[in-house]
């Protein structure tokens, strides 16, 4: 796993939802279903976190109003 990516997915996580716990909760158990169903633990896992900065970097552009969630 890059490390920081898991840091650099919570900041911009943090953007779009600023309860820390929900983020964190967000990172370890939500599949994202534009992501192949993965978390985004698995993903930083698999050296594929910059798929979830891309994701967030798209809603933060488009003022999502939450984090995507399956």
């Amino acid at each position: 796993m890059r490390q920081g990516i898991v840091r650099r997915v919570a900041d911009l996580a943090l953007q779009i939802e600023p309860d820390r716990a929900a983020v964190l909760e967000w990172i370890l158990h939500s599949p994202l279903p534009a992501l192949d169903g993965q978390t985004t633990f698995e993903l930083a896992c698999q050296g594929q976190g910059e798929r979830v900065v891309a994701l967030l970097d798209t809603l933060l552009r488009q003022g999502g109003p939450a984090l995507p969630r399956g």
